[in-house]
């Protein structure tokens, strides 16, 4: 704020002298032209040096040096230069320049170190210097100055960095598998509780899906959440009323008030016809509603590539099946492993969450029933490859599949007549 005030000031300066001196005396007028911009330019050198984000590097570097005690390193740790540094992965969408300040993140000598120096446990399992930070914690990963870079308080930026509390609404965009019955991951806590709640383990013994579409399966007496986590603050005000909610009016905020109170936060509008929630009070405690709040935000459209999707030679198995749902519809085909490769891949690839064919799959986009006798292989195939050919809703052209899968599949669509 000082900044722009002293800027502000030159340039006041600098009109005045203008319309003063025009017709009296130009050459004072020039004289404080110059001296203005020289000021103006020793300024922003100077503001240049003492950005914060230098001293936090510098400050670093002094607490290598002193826990280092290698000759040969600690010249090289003196001869570190202090500049902005970046991860850059254009798959993922990243360019992050959150390790200029948090230098630490994969030192575990920095374990105890504040912030924002201190080592990150998840860099035990994460390739930080691969995917970058924005991916889990979002914020506006270009920024150097630390307001900019959290944008909490930006009032435009869509996606502000998570709380610590809420970090784990990112983990399905690699952990896909969280949304499985019985499936754990270590870090995920908050999401697994949340799943069991949604499949019926509440003391009203009620599964979600009951009124609410999620991922393609439940029924639609109640609002589809399979994109719940997709809407920005600003459409989110657009389709929400937020005035029964209590404290800062923001989507966190209504959908935690919900699930403690939902006839209390939606009780009905005939202003904007809206109609009262059916949703019951199920007595949530204010823990609970925190992670149920956390779970509904990760449900998004997930553009993860395949590739950094995990592996499940690197997970930790499930002790239990899939989902049920998923089971049951699996169990339609007794011949699953000798079916064409393309069509396993639509069922293993979860097509059917969205698609049905023969009144067997969901009803959330197209019956791909007799597809064949409308598009032809070629037609399908630009389909999978053409994202500008596709809704904004549609994800055949996000999942990254190989050439060799993409022929697979239009080769056994093109099939059904």
């Amino acid at each position: 704020m000082m900044v722009e005030k002293i800027v502000a000031g030159i340039l006041i300066v600098n009109v005045l002298s203008f319309i003063y001196l025009w017709t009296r005396n130009q050459n004072l007028m020039y004289a404080i032209f110059a001296v203005s911009l020289l000021a103006l330019f020793g300024f922003t050198v100077g503001l240049e040096f003492n950005v914060e984000w230098r001293a936090y590097q510098a400050n670093f570097i002094k607490m290598e040096i002193e826990k280092e005690k290698n000759p040969e390193i600690l010249a090289s740790l003196k001869a570190t230069p202090i500049k902005i540094q970046q991860i850059w992965n254009p798959e993922l969408g990243v360019t992050d320049r959150c390790i200029t300040c948090h230098q630490g993140v994969d030192n575990p000598a920095f374990k105890d170190a504040p912030e924002p120096y201190r080592y990150h446990a998840a860099a035990r399992e994460h390739e930080f210097a691969k995917i970058g930070c924005t991916i889990c914690h979002q914020g506006q990963g270009r920024a150097t100055e630390t307001e900019e870079a959290h944008a909490k308080d930006i009032e435009h930026w869509d996606y502000p960095m998570w709380a610590n509390n809420m970090v784990q609404i990112s983990c399905p965009k690699c952990h896909e598998r969280i949304y499985e019955k019985g499936y754990t991951l270590s870090g995920a806590e908050m999401l697994t509780v949340s799943r069991d709640i949604t499949n019926g383990e509440n003391d009203m013994a009620l599964e979600c899906t009951s009124c609410h579409t999620i991922r393609g399966v439940g029924e639609v007496l109640a609002p589809d959440l399979t994109e719940y986590g997709d809407k920005t603050e600003h459409e989110f005000e657009q389709t929400h009323v937020l005035k029964w909610v209590e404290g800062k009016k923001n989507k966190y905020n209504w959908t935690y008030q919900h699930f403690i109170d939902p006839p209390k936060i939606t009780p009905g509008d005939p202003a904007t016809h809206m109609e009262p929630t059916i949703m019951p009070v199920y007595g949530f405690t204010t823990k609970q509603a925190h992670a149920l709040t956390v779970y509904v935000l990760s449900f998004r459209q997930n553009k993860m590539p395949v590739k950094y999707m995990y592996s499940e030679s690197k997970s930790k198995k499930a002790t239990s099946e899939k989902a049920s749902f998923i089971t049951d519809f699996e169990r339609m085909f007794p011949n699953l492993s000798s079916l064409p490769v393309g069509q396993r891949l639509f069922i293993k690839t979860n097509c059917w969450f969205c698609h049905a064919i023969d009144n067997k799959g969901g009803k959330i986009s197209k019956d791909l029933t007799h597809v064949g006798q409308k598009m032809s292989q070629d037609a399908l195939k630009e389909l999978f490859t053409s994202q500008a050919k596709m809704g904004r809703h549609a994800l055949g052209t996000k999942l990254n599949f190989t050439d060799d899968q993409i022929n697979a599949l239009t080769e056994y669509l093109a099939s059904l007549k």
